[in-house]
C-alpha cells in the first residue's frame, strides 16, 4: 500500500531541509495536535510548547537522520513524537503516573496526590548509594536525564556506544541485585 504522492514529496522536501514544507507540516496538523493534548488536561501554553518541541524533532529526524517513513504517515510520525513529549512532560512535573488502560490511546492518567517515597523508591534510593560513581553516573545520565547513548558517549570518557551499553547492563544487574536485598 502506497502514501499519497503529496507526504511522499513532502518527506523528501524535509530530508533537503525545505523550510516551506515544515511550515506547511507545522500549519496543517497545528491544531489537530492541541486539540489531542487537551485531552491530557494540559494548558494551552504547554501544549503549544510541546508542540514546538514535537516540530523540532520531527525537523532532526528528517534532516540529520535522512528518516524515510514507510509504514506511517507524517502525521501519524509527528503525533508518536508528540505523545512521548506529553509523557515526558508530565513525568518531569512529577504529576501523573501513566497507567495502561483500554482507551484509544492505551493510557489512562492517575494524578498523584502522596508525594511519600515509596518502599521501592527508598530501596532504590539505598542502593544507588552502594553502587560505584560511575554506574550511578551513567544510569542517572540515561534514566533521569533521558540521554541516549550517543548523547552519554559525548559527554563522557567512554570509548564507545558497545562499551556504554556493556557498562550498563552490568550496572543494572548489580542494581536490580541491591534493590532485591534492600
Amino acid at each position: 500500500m502506497s502514501k499519497p504522492l503529496d507526504d511522499i514529496a513532502i518527506q523528501e522536501e524535509l530530508r533537503n531541509g525545505n523550510k516551506d514544507s515544515l511550515k506547511q507540516v507545522y500549519v496543517s496538523y497545528r491544531a489537530d495536535f492541541l486539540k489531542y493534548a487537551f485531552t491530557y488536561k494540559i494548558s494551552e501554553e504547554d501544549a503549544l510548547d510541546i508542540y514546538h518541541d514535537t516540530i523540532i524533532a520531527f525537523n532532526k529526524s528528517f534532516t540529520r537522520n535522512k528518516l524515510v517513513l514507510e509504514k506511517s504517515s507524517l502525521k501519524t510520525y509527528l503525533f508518536g513524537i508528540g505523545k512521548n513529549k506529553i509523557y515526558n512532560h508530565f513525568k518531569k512535573a512529577k504529576k501523573v503516573v501513566l497507567v495502561k488502560d483500554q482507551e484509544e490511546d492505551g493510557y489512562e492518567s492517575v494524578s498523584v496526590e502522596d508525594n511519600e517515597p515509596t518502599v521501592e523508591q527508598l530501596a532504590l534510593s539505598k542502593a544507588l548509594e552502594k553502587i560505584s560513581k560511575s554506574c550511578r553516573t551513567l544510569l542517572r545520565l540515561f534514566y533521569y536525564r533521558n540521554l541516549d547513548i550517543e548523547e552519554i558517549l559525548k559527554l563522557t570518557d567512554y570509548k564507545d556506544a558497545n562499551t556504554i551499553s556493556s557498562h550498563k547492563s552490568r550496572c543494572m544487574k548489580k542494581l536490580k541485585e541491591l534493590v532485591r536485598n534492600e
